[in-house]
């Protein structure tokens, strides 16, 4: 078997093969063009394992060594220190894929995959529409004009209530900006409600209290699939939902989360939020939970970890939510737990 690192970059890269003993069988720097990465990958004759970093060329990177090998491990990029160069990286990588140490990365050779370039689009998106709003309210605060009424932002004659030349100046160019963001963010939201009709797993999500065809696109663009979960716990720590204790000599001396998705995160949390303002099985769960003096954050874990489970369990049965079974579920859970500590007892 031999052990390929490569070092993947926008203009070159570099591979080192090493065999079964760690050896360094041969290197070498090319282009990154696929002609190039291709003609190299079919030199190495023999049964043969790949690993690279996982960076913005990963999945087109991916897709097209995924035919080429035995083995194609995505990998989480090493904790390094000291000198580095491309060939020393694409060695280490290469010698922890031979001693199987490697932490593996997420790809798949799916439709869904195209997702995740939309919403971090609509991420970045987003970000530029908050910022920008900021900075046109800033103008008004200096000179202490009203900016917190309903429509101002849809008020451009304000403007002139600005005392500068150049305060009117940049407050239009700022104006002009937030015009053209809104126009993008309205397509950005037919594109999701397009996917909602289109992705079966995407319509799916939209039958879920607090998901809307937004925060579907984004949990099925990051998912992909359900099945990468073995279990509802697996997918909470992906989700950065549960805090792992931290132990050394048998003691706790803290806690941190596993390392995961940032944005699924994002989208439990605020699906709460949503979820809080109707009827359904989450907000009575919350409720319950309040009523018998659990503290509000656990209340609050507890729920948002349910909606969590509930994604998993509609994606992976493929039918649609029921508040109704969701509650049943829920009691009877309860009561099972509820039996069993009765016999311990």
């Amino acid at each position: 078997m031999k052990f390929i690192g490569m070092d993947a970059h926008s203009r070159s890269s570099t591979c080192v093969v090493l065999g079964n003993r760690g050896r360094v069988l041969r290197s070498e720097t090319f282009s990154t063009t696929e002609k190039e990465i291709l003609r190299f990958v079919r030199s190495v004759k023999g049964a043969k394992k790949l690993t690279f970093e996982e960076g913005n060329m990963s999945h087109w990177l991916y897709l097209l060594l995924k035919d080429e090998v035995d083995e194609l491990v995505v990998c989480q990029p090493p904790r390094k220190g000291g000198a580095k160069t491309d060939k020393i990286d694409a060695r280490e990588i290469a010698d922890l894929l031979r001693v199987g140490r490697l932490r593996s990365v997420f790809h798949a050779d799916s439709d869904l995959m195209n997702l995740r370039a939309l919403i971090s689009g609509y991420g970045d998106l987003m970000q530029a529409i908050v910022r920008t709003k900021n900075r046109y309210k800033a103008l008004f605060r200096q000179v202490a004009l009203p900016n917190d009424e309903s429509g101002f932002y849809g008020c451009p004659e304000k403007i002139q209530l600005l005392s500068t030349s150049e305060q009117r100046f940049v407050a239009g160019g700022l104006y002009d900006r937030l015009v053209v963001l809104d126009q993008l963010q309205r397509e950005y939201l037919e594109r999701f409600d397009s996917n909602a009709r289109g992705y079966k797993p995407v319509r799916l999500l939209t039958t879920i209290p607090g998901i809307g065809p937004v925060r579907a696109n984004q949990l099925v663009g990051v998912m992909v699939t359900p099945h990468r979960f073995p279990n509802k716990y697996h997918f909470f720590s992906y989700s950065m939902l549960t805090p792992h204790t931290r132990m050394s000599d048998g003691r706790p001396y803290g806690k941190n989360r596993a390392q995961g998705q940032t944005l699924l995160k994002a989208v439990f949390k605020s699906a709460f939020h949503s979820v809080m303002k109707g009827d359904n099985a989450f907000r009575r769960k919350y409720d319950a939970m309040i009523a018998v003096g659990k503290p509000r954050k656990t209340a609050k874990s507890a729920a948002t970890k349910m909606l969590a489970a509930t994604v998993l369990g509609v994606w992976k049965s493929g039918k649609k939510y029921d508040d109704q079974y969701e509650e049943v579920t829920r009691r009877r859970n309860r009561s099972c737990q509820s039996g069993t500590e009765s016999l311990r007892a």
